[in-house]
């Protein structure tokens, strides 16, 4: 009869260590032994074990005492103690290395000083003078320990990166693929409270219905790859169109994109310029368009003289073609929307007849539900609907730009330094869409914000006791959410 000792599955040299009281572990490769204990269940009518905590490591040379539990029974002695966050160093590492490796590339002397300045921003919101403490806080600061975030050192620092254009345009291109882009654009006002800058700080009207002194910001956002690609400053009364195209030429792919715009791009004069950069574009028209015939769409003429339809998010959208001398003009209607804006017209009358009429009801009828777009994309109908669809994503932009990084203002005295502070900026907004973008992917966005995925990886710590770096526990909801997110080396699973 075969003993006990033969059907162990751990070896003699582990068990040796064996005694009443414990339970030895087999993780990841390596022998560990727990102590445990054992508790009457007075409802399963047995003996329920209970871990208490790990003892140490055993070794093939003997045991190894863990410096947990000679923390626990007063047998360490602490000489010195730090505690670092690590969770978001952990996810720059894994998760937003793309951006390091170009950040290396074209910033050689000065990209861990760019990194760790774009993460105070990032994951703190921080300004110039709190970087420093937000630096040596984390264990970036372990990894990068030449890194100085002084604030008199980052005055110096930023000045000269604001002159490297150049570098931050090959920033830009380093995303970019030979394949064609679909790009949303816009510009948006920044206010200055700086009294000392000369080209960019100009009063110009902006969606506040004021005139202060401010500077815009241009955005081109890629809809293929979900995140911002280039940026610009410009003076604070330049809006226009040209700007635009010359943004392009900077950009470096005018040919290979479809420019999205917004309504009030619209214009003669644009469209000339447009043309004349031979820039293809979609152009959505105000309803009051003179170039929109809606003839098609009078009351009692029916679906059949459209020219088609196709589904958009589980409705119908029907749509009919116009020829004009800017290319193709795309009138759709959605009978869903005609509906809701038809009843809350009628609504209105009654509710403000000295506003609105029934007779001007039937002269609006036609244009209820509809949405013209004007384009020299070689595209369909159904691809140019859908490609502008995504234009709220810029406006998604620009708002956490401003209210989620904090920079719907500057205060930075310099034209020079200001291109390095929208550059650190313009990095931390492409980490938030990163980490959209990955909660997304794992269906996790209706859950959590990419600001609440930043805030349960800063407190995952590591503590530093007696030269040796421990990494602190996490709560069940962190380590869950970073499985669902296949964030898996950070808190392996114990197995035995």
């Amino acid at each position: 009869m075969k003993t006990k000792k033969q059907f162990s599955k751990h070896p003699r040299w582990v068990l040796k260590h064996k005694k009443p009281g414990t339970e030895i572990r087999l993780i990841n490769g390596y022998y560990y032994l727990y102590a445990i204990s054992s508790k009457w269940d007075s409802e399963k009518k047995r003996p329920v074990k209970k871990t208490i905590g790990i003892l140490g490591k055993i070794t093939q040379t003997g045991f190894v005492e863990s410096d947990k539990h000679r923390l626990k029974t007063n047998k360490l002695v602490i000489k010195e103690v730090w505690q670092r966050e690590y969770g978001f160093t952990h996810f720059l590492q894994n998760n937003l290395q793309d951006t390091v490796m170009h950040l290396q590339e074209y910033f050689p002397d000065s990209w861990q000083t760019i990194m760790a300045m774009s993460f105070c921003r990032f994951v703190y919101q921080s300004p110039l003078k709190n970087m420093y403490f937000r630096f040596r806080h984390s264990y970036l600061s372990e990894l990068y320990p030449e890194v100085n975030l002084d604030k008199d050192h980052l005055t110096i620092f930023m000045r000269k990166l604001g002159e490297e254009r150049e570098a931050i345009r090959n920033y830009f291109n380093s995303f970019l693929s030979n394949n064609k882009h679909s790009v949303l654009f816009d510009v948006s006002s920044i206010t200055s409270q700086s009294k000392r800058m000369e080209a960019f700080p100009q009063v110009g009207y902006n969606n506040n219905k004021n005139f202060d002194t401010q500077l815009n910001i241009m955005f081109i956002h890629s809809i293929e790859q979900r995140m911002p690609l280039y940026y610009r400053i410009l003076p604070g009364n330049i809006r226009e169109v040209k700007a635009f195209s010359l943004s392009l030429k900077e950009f470096g792919k005018a040919k290979d994109v479809t420019v999205i715009t917004d309504k009030g791009f619209y214009s003669n004069k644009n469209l000339n310029e447009m043309k004349k950069q031979d820039i293809t574009y979609i152009i959505p028209l105000r309803r009051n368009a003179p170039l929109i015939d809606y003839t098609k769409l009078q009351a009692g003429i029916s679906h059949k003289k459209l020219d088609g339809y196709f589904p958009f998010e589980k409705r119908i959208v029907w749509y009919y073609t116009l020829q004009t001398e800017w290319g193709i003009l795309y009138v759709y209607v959605d009978d869903f929307l005609k509906a809701e804006e038809q009843r809350d017209y009628l609504m209105r009358i009654e509710k403000y007849p000295d506003n609105y009429s029934i007779e001007e009801y039937h002269i609006k009828q036609p244009q209820f539900g509809t949405i013209a777009l004007l384009t020299n994309a070689k595209s369909n109908p159904q691809e140019t609907y859908q490609d502008y669809k995504t234009r709220n994503e810029i406006e998604v932009l620009f708002d956490a730009y401003k209210n989620i990084l904090h920079a719907d203002k500057t205060y930075m005295q310099n034209d020079i330094a200001i291109e390095a502070w929208m550059f650190i900026n313009f990095i931390a907004i492409q980490w938030y869409y990163i980490s959209f973008n990955l909660l997304k992917k794992y269906k996790l966005i209706k859950t959590y914000a990419p600001l609440d995925l930043m805030m349960k990886l800063t407190e995952i710590k590591k503590i530093k006791i007696n030269d040796q770096w421990y990494l602190s526990e996490a709560t069940k909801a962190t380590v869950d959410l970073l499985e669902k997110l296949k964030i898996t080396n950070l808190f392996p699973k114990i197995g035995s």
